[in-house]
């Protein structure tokens, strides 16, 4: 097994969470305060003393690199801890968390670079580079605490000399402001989209004929994508016959698509049909018609001292045209019809996303979480193209009263 050295002058790294201690591995550091080089364009100009710098805004990545040793108690060990701390280097893709002991309060964001080249000595021990490409940041764990920002108008202090590009959790939609620059969540992004609802309808068409009625949606229409759901919770539709003879009696023989029909003599001979039909959805954006429900209703009384009995078919049918308009069709009514028809509903299918947006104003984009998988919310946030940052100093916090939670984790760098 690896050897654990002690004292002050074994130091670790730590590698996306993973300290290289576990391997019998220690550094020096020789090269851990180095600072990066800032993107300067020298530009000479004919007739002019000296060169124009030309400030590019940015810093370029920089080369870290650990002296570092392993320790194990023989060959075999040591053999094993080399080849398992190789392994885990390269199998590492990308930027990931990079720490060590002489930087305790910061972290930079690194990829691990070079070969491993070991200089053995009596294959116990041995020297090698360990070489990392850096983001330029030295980003201070202090600026991982998130901070809650209770009301607009809330300030936020950066301690640093350098703009922090921080990452923004939001609950709700509005703008928010940070530095004169403005970050809009759409409203698109509500999930339960309030549509205009159909007032109760009466009619009293004859025999036979097909009465309609119609629910315009153009209200809120602007609140939904195409491929977004239009809900109707339900319809109820209750159907009066004028009917006639004496000892009446009614019953419902068979209901098709429906969640419930009734049947129940209203004043002899007069007799009532109800029934309520299930959730009723429609994809916005393309036109459909479904048949929504169909009941058979059996009528029995007594007419000149005969016996007689009556079968009634009902039916109604809903149609969408793919824009703002809902038709609900009655077929093979009797007498008088009334219709009652709770709120429509749209339904975002970003609905899901709504608990929690994240917008990283480092990167500009705007993303959310759907059942663990990480989904862009870049067409629903509008991220300005100067990216908003916390400036050195006290920074003012807006946002809009439909933003129900603002959360800050502020990023804080030094070179």
């Amino acid at each position: 097994m690896a050897i654990t050295p002690t004292g002050d002058i074994f130091k670790t790294l730590s590698f996306d969470n993973t300290s290289s201690k576990g391997y019998g591995v220690y550094i020096t550091g020789e090269a851990v305060y180095n600072a990066p080089e800032r993107a300067v364009e020298m530009i000479s100009i004919p007739g002019r003393n000296g060169a124009f710098a030309l400030d590019l805004g940015r810093f370029e990545n920089i080369t870290v690199t650990y002296p570092a040793g392993i320790f194990a108690d023989n060959e075999a060990d040591f053999a094993a801890a080399i080849s398992d701390f190789r392994n885990f280097l390269c199998s590492k893709r990308g930027y990931c968390r990079l720490t060590d002991d002489y930087n305790p309060n910061e972290y930079r964001m690194a990829v691990y670079k070079s070969g491993l080249e070991v200089d053995p000595a009596l294959l116990k021990a041995g020297e090698f580079e360990i070489v990392f490409e850096c983001k330029p940041q030295r980003f201070l764990t202090a600026g991982e605490v998130k901070q809650t920002i209770a009301q607009s108008g809330d300030t936020i202090t950066n301690p640093t000399l350098f703009d922090a590009g921080p990452l923004l959790e939001v609950e709700g939609y509005g703008e928010i402001g940070l530095n004169n620059e403005t970050v809009e969540i759409l409203n698109v992004l509500v999930g339960d989209v309030p549509l205009s609802t159909a007032s109760v309808k009466s009619v009293d068409p004859t025999i036979g004929t097909t009465d309609s009625i119609v629910i315009k949606l153009s209200d809120n229409l602007s609140l939904l994508n195409a491929g977004d759901t239009i809900t109707l919770p339900s319809v109820k539709v209750e159907i009066i016959h004028a009917g006639y003879g004496t000892n009446c009696s009614v019953s419902i023989t068979s209901a098709t698509n429906l969640a419930s029909a009734t049947a129940s003599i209203v004043s002899s001979p007069r007799y009532k049909v109800v029934y309520n039909s299930n959730p009723i959805t429609f994809t916005y954006g393309t036109a459909a018609t479904s048949l929504e429900g169909d009941a058979v209703s059996k009528f029995t009384y007594t007419s000149g001292g005969s016996q007689g009995t009556d079968t009634s078919h009902h039916k109604f049918q809903v149609s969408y045209d793919g824009n703002d308009t809902i038709t609900i069709n009655t077929q093979g009514i009797g007498s008088s019809i009334k219709y009652t028809i709770p709120a429509v509903s749209g339904d975002s299918t970003k609905s899901a996303l709504l608990d929690k947006i994240f917008i990283d104003c480092d990167l500009g984009e705007a993303y959310g979480e759907d059942s663990g998988v990480i989904i862009s919310l870049n067409n629903a946030v509008q991220i300005p193209a100067i990216l908003p940052t916390l400036a050195p100093g006290s920074n003012a916090i807006t946002f809009d009263n439909t933003i129900t939670s603002l959360k800050i984790t502020p990023r804080w760098w030094k070179v």
